[in-house]
């Protein structure tokens, strides 16, 4: 919807206009249709507006009747016209915007109005009364909110471009977030790229006052130990009722609403709902390539068909990633994670000309268990936890090799533990290679990602009394789902297009969460579950099993069965053939990575470069051309922000 930034220097100088103006510049993509600026003495707020709601009475800054709260918001409350409704008992109304719910529910109920409003956000608060700024952040962290402290001054912004704005930032890169980048092709935690700026966790609030900052938690992805099992009949009736409502909530605007439609189970069900609970036909669009079996553009268009939506489809070229990957770079202030994301944004900027809002289908698989591959793995966890339990040391190995071990049974015989295991299959370039492209001096800071295990090793504890299979269905839906909603805010912000997602609706995440793992990933017959037995996850993912069982069991009364039993594929591009052989995509890889300019830097050791250059390694989902593809990113990444140093 917007691009918010501001100052707060309780203890300093009064904020600086025109800096701040400069800042909210930087993110004029994410509202351009007004602009609105607030200060008083030690608080400044800048404004950007992407007009969804009340398009002429929903200006921001905000503020009460008798300003005493200025608000900058970004995102929608969905349940705002509920809530008007209890509101208005108390309360006067200046305008028609969900905006105003935020300023009187926090007159209503302080801090804890976050806890009432269901939607995506991120808004920064100012009580002038009480000298307090509180910003906030949804739930599950659909809305981006970064921030920094600069000297005395704390500044925060929807996107990092704008906090780089100010003259006195240290852009000092995070070597911890570029290592756990490179491996889970995100940066985990609070941490990015740029060490002096932080993440506002999802479900957070972070309250300043001239005593000093307090970080607040205000929601948790519920875990559940232990599951009443319900019955497949509650379940579907439960998901079909949230999920409706999910979508019909989502297609609140007052401008045009369209739909990503890649042509998988998540969209399909997005556009199929769009369909049903409109009198309109849906927008859709979809985007592919030209090479066999990387494009789901037929797909896209059978469920238009099928649904009667208007259907635009765009094709990407190799070329397209060459010209695109130092723009996009610029546009994300960050390693981009995902190689699809220059299709996002291409697609993102075709759809901008017929609709401001898009619906998408993130969340499913971090919800359903769409991930078989890691998500199934539990079943080799449990091997190797019953053989080290029940078998002497002699027969352990012929017992897992007998259980699908196959070329991992060292790896598998020195598992201690669950996310040992969950690192051996839930990586882009695992550890131990990583380690290997570092240079000493980059190890040597990092102590072999010594901080960042610890922190995945605390999530583990905080959830070890679960079933295996829960647990990393919950590191899914916390971990990983980060990185999808982080791309799909900064491409289509970028193309100043706000993207909805109904499956991260916190009251489906919470019902879902309940429902016990087997009803999600669901083997075929008890024969597949046994045979299962004899071979790894990876071998008995979507051909023994069926994933996210329960969500293509609600989608057969919507969608065509030639979709409904679609195995995942993910929106892959082709880049190991891309980067393979004498291809200008290699050249340029080579021209990137092998450098002079590279290799002064004294992040990565010139001859390993070089040796996974010259040995594609064969391996699955183009995973040799994703990991040349990261490498490349970091090294882009460092030109355009710590080199220029714009």
């Amino acid at each position: 919807m917007c691009g918010i930034t501001g100052s707060i220097n309780f203890k300093g100088l009064p904020a600086d206009d025109t800096l701040l103006k400069k800042m909210a510049a930087t993110m004029a993509h994410r509202g351009p249709d007004d602009s609105g600026f607030f200060r008083d003495g030690a608080v400044a707020f800048g404004f950007n507006r992407l007009s969804i709601i009340d398009l002429t009475g929903g200006r921001q800054p905000m503020s009460n009747e008798n300003r005493t709260i200025h608000i900058i918001f970004n995102g929608e409350i969905y349940n705002f016209r509920e809530l008007r409704k209890k509101l208005e008992q108390r309360h006067t109304f200046a305008t028609n915007s969900d905006t105003e719910i935020i300023i009187h529910g926090y007159e209503e109920w302080g801090e804890r109005c976050v806890e009432h409003f269901i939607g995506m956000f991120a808004f920064a608060l100012y009580d002038e009364k009480n000298k307090k700024v509180i910003l906030a952040r949804d739930r599950l962290g659909i809305k981006p909110l970064y921030y920094s402290t600069i000297g005395d001054e704390l500044v925060f912004a929807s996107e990092m471009k704008a906090i780089l704005a100010h003259p006195k930032f240290d852009r000092t890169p995070s070597l911890s977030a570029i290592s756990s980048y490179l491996t889970f092709r995100y940066p985990q935690w609070d941490q990015p790229v740029f060490a002096n700026i932080k993440r506002l966790p999802p479900g957070h609030l972070l309250t300043a006052t001239p005593k000093g900052m307090v970080l607040k938690k205000y929601w948790e992805i519920p875990f559940h130990a232990k599951k009443e099992d319900r019955g497949e009949t509650f379940y579907l009736k439960r998901i079909g009722e949230l999920l409706s409502k999910a979508v019909e909530r989502r297609m609140q605007s007052d401008v045009p609403v369209g739909a990503y439609l890649s042509g998988g189970l998540d969209s399909s069900i997005v556009v199929a709902l769009m369909a049903k609970l409109s009198a309109h036909p849906p927008r859709t669009f979809s985007i592919g390539f030209p090479e066999d079996g990387y494009s789901e553009n037929h797909f896209a268009e059978l469920v238009a068909q099928h649904t009667g939506a208007h259907h635009t489809s765009i094709t990407l070229a190799p070329q397209n990633y060459i010209d695109l990957l130092p723009e996009m770079i610029r546009i994300k202030d960050a390693p981009l994670s995902i190689p699809h994301e220059t299709a996002l944004l291409e697609m993102s900027r075709e759809l901008k000309k017929h609709v401001t809002v898009v619906l998408s289908g993130e969340g499913a698989d971090e919800l359903f268990g769409g991930y078989g591959r890691v998500q199934r793995s539990p079943m080799d966890f449990k091997k190797i936890m019953f053989a080290k339990k029940f078998l002497p040391p002699s027969m352990r190995r012929i017992f897992l090799t007998l259980g699908g071990a196959g070329k991992n049974i060292d790896e598998w015989l020195q598992t201690t533990n669950l996310m040992e295991h969950f690192f051996s299959v839930y990586h882009w370039i695992p550890f131990e290679e990583k380690w290997s492209l570092f240079t000493s001096d980059v190890n040597q800071e990092l102590r072999n990602d010594a901080e960042s295990i610890h922190k995945w090793e605390s999530l583990f504890e905080s959830i070890k009394d679960g079933d295996p299979y829960d647990q990393l269905l919950y590191v899914f839906e916390k971990n990983h789902l980060a990185c999808l909603l982080d791309r799909l805010d900064i491409m289509s912000m970028a193309a100043s297009v706000e993207a909805r997602v109904p499956f991260v609706d916190h009251e489906l995440v919470e019902f879902v969460s309940e429902i016990p793992h087997y009803y999600k990933l669901k083997w075929r017959s008890p024969f597949h579950q046994i045979y299962a037995f004899f071979k790894d996850s990876f071998q008995a993912s979507e051909r023994l099993d069926t994933s996210k069982d329960i969500l293509r069991r609600y989608a057969q009364k919507l969608l065509p069965p030639e979709i409904v039993n679609r195995k995942k594929l993910g929106f892959p591009v082709p880049l190991d053939r891309w980067f393979k052989g004498r291809t200008g995509m290699h050249a340029h890889a080579r021209d990137i990575l092998l450098d002079e300019r590279t290799q002064k830097r004294g992040l990565f050791k010139k001859e390993r470069l070089e040796k996974l250059l010259l040995n594609p390694q064969n391996l699955d989902y183009d995973f040799w051309g994703k990991k040349v593809w990261m490498l490349m990113n970091v090294e882009l990444w460092y030109r355009e922000f710590i080199d220029k140093k714009q």
